[in-house]
């Protein structure tokens, strides 16, 4: 009997998930993915990108080569995880996109939702430009030379490296060594590809306070790019899905044809173990767990509003624990599959070059563009591996572009009751022309420090704001209750990382990396374009106290709002739990406000109002009152937030 009884309150839970998700969208079917698979591939498309093949590795020897795993392997299990499970079951159980879903929670706060989608939106622009630079080294790679390379170049280190077993190579050359005291021929290749990447790609002007103009080849793949990318986000989940189908499985099968060149070649082991090589004096440093944390949280694409989104095309009852476990644990083993290629080939061009292993290992994303390029060199047919290689990249980043506009299309689309069709376009031809900038000669300085400030703050702000509305308004309980059996096992965990585990850590870290971004200034950069930095990171998180006050005036500031609202609402609960009136032969009326703005929400007129949108009392509730009955309306309404 109790086994039936979960059984019917589960099934009823999913009947309610299902309309709402009716209610949200005004009654229109709400797009859906075509298959479980095709989410999960959208997912790992949103979560694997660019940043695994160049971000990881760098952060990962920046931050204490393998001392960085240990914090990483932590917070993959006690933050990653939990926060996307979060996120899924948002989504899934509410059949909202983010902003809906945030005020439908939490009228008042609508602004954290508008400030993610926003946030992530902005990210968006700096995204694509990694991308324009791919389509570059795309066209060039079929080249004969290529650009990057010197004219047999890559030749000579092929044939160098494969006698470097021995004590001498065949043509005389050694690692390190030139001929007749010039340079070798590796050390030329090398030269050649940093030239094309600053000279040719970049054309890089002398600091981030010279701008330059605009890079005319450059500004136009930018411009392809967000087209490309507008056309994936016009049809939501069925264009979305398609994309991801199409382009998920290869950058697994280039990524592992690189990795199996790179441990063939002398001086890769040594590469290798040099990223995994621990420096456990950083470990009790706050930075490395923030690094980890922003980069885990980057990688899966939590508290960017894209995870939340997806899975609010799925049918309520799915579930979400197993696909939260596949996402995140794809991102990382991918990452760790990156890292160790990319490495691989520093360790060999260290080894031929004689040049140190550190001087190498560049920030942004040159360290993929210069050590892939010259690797293209060792394999057959360079043309060929070159094109699959950028080919890869695309498949990667376009996935992981589309999840970034995906969210605030979606908001738009909900907010104003139109389609991504006529929303899209517009959005995306904005998008590209504010982000000018990131194509211009001080593109890549800008590039930088918006890589570094909008992981490192926006997503553990926003991922910390989630954690607490389902704690003190929706409900971690409520939450859990209303997922499959599969995801009730390891409800108490969820719960205790949702309640406590991750706000009390994200709240640390985000204090120790600010007073750390105060006394140690980020990459040299001066005070104002840090000021700009920080700007556009928390910016958009100015959106959150507007729409606040913007909807506190236009509810005429009702009697039980703020947070004295909150704290009686709790208090008087408390009392009537005390009391043994909460029992499941005598439950108490209780009206949830389920307010939302510009009809988010469609359930009958709320009672009270407070600041989380929380259970409000009536007064058959209050301490004291005799018992009444359950009135109709209310019979079949959701179960009571556990706050």
């Amino acid at each position: 009997m109790p086994e039936l009884a979960r059984d019917e309150q589960q099934n009823s839970a999913a009947a309610r998930a299902s309309a709402h998700a009716a209610e949200a969208t005004d009654g229109k079917p709400r797009s859906r993915w075509s298959s479980h698979t095709t989410f999960l591939l959208a997912s790992i498309g949103s979560a694997i990108g660019f940043g695994n093949v160049w971000r990881f590795p760098m952060m990962a020897y920046s931050y204490g080569g393998g001392a960085f795993m240990l914090p990483y392997l932590i917070a993959l299990f006690f933050a990653a995880i939990p926060m996307v499970v979060l996120e899924f079951a948002l989504g899934q159980r509410l059949q909202r996109g983010h902003v809906a879903l945030v005020a439908h929670i939490a009228p008042r706060w609508e602004g954290l939702g508008w400030a993610t989608v926003v946030g992530t939106f902005l990210s968006a622009q700096y995204y694509q430009t990694l991308l324009a630079y791919c389509l570059v080294y795309l066209v060039n790679a079929f080249r004969d030379p290529q650009p990057w390379a010197v004219e047999e170049a890559a030749r000579s280190l092929s044939e160098s490296s494969s006698s470097l077993d021995g004590a001498e190579a065949s043509s005389g050359l050694q690692p390190g060594s030139g001929e007749a005291g010039g340079e070798t021929e590796a050390d030329a290749a090398l030269a050649a590809v940093r030239s094309f990447w600053r000279e040719e790609v970049l054309q890089v002007s002398s600091g981030v306070d010279e701008t330059g103009g605009l890079v005319g080849p450059l500004c136009g793949w930018y411009a392809l790019v967000w087209a490309v990318v507008c056309l994936g986000a016009c049809d939501g989940a069925s264009s979305i899905g398609a994309l991801n189908k199409l382009l998920m499985p290869m950058p697994f099968a280039v990524l592992a044809a690189f990795f199996a060149r790179a441990v063939t070649l002398p001086g890769a082991g040594a590469g290798i173990r040099t990223l995994f090589s621990p420096d456990f004096a950083a470990i009790w440093s706050p930075s490395i767990w923030v690094a980890a944390v922003s980069q885990l949280f980057f990688g899966v694409s939590a508290g960017l509003g894209t995870l939340t989104t997806y899975a609010s095309f799925s049918p309520p009852s799915t579930p979400v624990g197993r696909s939260a476990i596949i996402v995140s644990l794809s991102n990382s083993a991918f990452s760790l599959f990156a890292g160790g290629t990319v490495f691989g080939f520093l360790g060999f061009i260290s080894h031929t070059t004689g040049e140190p292993l550190e001087s190498l290992v560049q920030s942004g994303p040159a360290l993929a563009f210069q050590v892939f390029p010259i690797a293209m060199g060792l394999m057959p047919l360079p043309q060929l591996w070159a094109a699959l290689f950028f080919l890869m990249l695309l498949n990667l980043g376009i996935s992981s572009a589309v999840s970034m506009t995906s969210p605030l299309t979606t908001a738009l689309c909900e907010r104003f009751g139109t389609t991504a069709r006529r929303v899209a376009p517009p959005l995306h031809l904005l998008g590209f022309v504010s982000g000018l900038i990131y194509v211009s000669r001080a593109g890549t300085y800008w590039l930088t420090l918006s890589d570094h400030f909008v992981p490192m703050f926006l997503t553990i702000v926003v991922g910390l704001s989630q954690c607490l509305l389902v704690s003190l308004a929706y409900g971690a309980r409520r939450l859990l209750e209303s997922l499959p059996p599969e995801d009730q096992r390891l409800a108490p965990w969820w719960a205790f990382c949702w309640q406590w585990l991750l706000p009390a850590t994200l709240s640390l870290l985000l204090l120790a990396q600010v007073i750390h971004e105060g006394s140690s200034p980020f990459g040299g950069f001066p005070g104002w374009a840090l000021a700009v930095g920080w700007v556009y990171s928390l910016g958009p998180l100015l959106l959150v106290p507007l729409f606040y006050c913007a909807h506190a005036r236009a509810h005429g500031g009702r009697r039980g709002g703020g947070v004295m609202g909150a704290v009686r609402a709790g208090l008087e609960l408390g009392a009537v739990r005390a009391r043994g009136r909460t029992s499941s032969s005598a439950v108490p009326e209780v009206s949830r406000v389920a307010l939302a703005s510009n009809e988010m929400s469609r359930v009958a007129p709320p009672v009270d109002e407070d600041l989380f949108s929380v259970v409000v009392l009536t007064e058959s509730e209050r301490p004291g009152a005799a018992p009444q009955s359950e009135p109709d309306h209310a019979k079949g309404s959701n179960e009571m937030a556990d706050g």
